[in-house]
């Protein structure tokens, strides 16, 4: 489950659908023209009050995933209260996901010399992939399990990649002498 944030602190958050409904409240409201269309939606619920932010590229989920600070860019929208669904039609739980929308999470890591000594002598990007509608995570394919500075690989249960990186300007031999480990599976028959 995803930890959804409104102003730095802890909200209710899901991705929807819903149609777009006309206000009087904002003379240039920014989706007047699109009144009367079904769009991807967040609905957020934070100290009370329940409001809903524009989701069609993903801003607003990123909104919320990412603190709900004003860092973060987000279009507020007014919908019509009866139009709410929930996003890819998951109301049938025995209708398998056509996984058609995903959210990527990279996190990149400075390594440094020791916990004493910060001289940067690596990086390394963290990727997970999981499909926006329904949560599932992505397994990276042909990538052995562990880390390593020479090659990317990945976790164990497969569903982050973990890759070497280095400056354009580093030298291509930049952070090679970092340790690594892989995991071998074996079968039963060969312990």
């Amino acid at each position: 489950m995803t930890e959804t944030r409104w102003n730095g602190e802890p909200c209710s958050a899901l991705r929807l659908t819903a149609i777009v409904a006309d206000t009087d409240a904002f003379p240039e409201y920014w989706a007047r023209h699109l009144v009367g269309t079904r769009r991807n939606v967040v609905r957020v619920e934070y100290a009370g009050e329940t409001f809903y932010l524009d989701d069609e590229d993903g801003s607003g989920w990123n909104k919320v995933t990412h603190g709900g600070s004003p860092h973060w860019a987000h279009s507020s929208i007014v919908i019509d209260p009866g139009s709410v669904q929930l996003r890819g039609d998951r109301a049938d739980p025995d209708k398998p996901c056509p996984h058609e929308n995903f959210d990527a999470y990279v996190e990149v890591n400075r390594i440094t010399a020791s916990d004493t000594d910060p001289t940067v002598i690596g990086y390394a990007a963290d990727i997970k992939v999981n499909c926006r509608d329904c949560q599932e995570p992505f397994r990276w394919t042909g990538v052995p399990a562990g880390c390593s500075p020479r090659q990317p690989m990945c976790s164990v249960d497969e569903t982050e990649l973990r890759a070497p990186l280095r400056p354009a300007s580093a030298d291509p031999d930049f952070g090679l002498g970092l340790p690594g480990y892989a995991v071998n599976y074996r079968s039963p028959k060969e312990r």
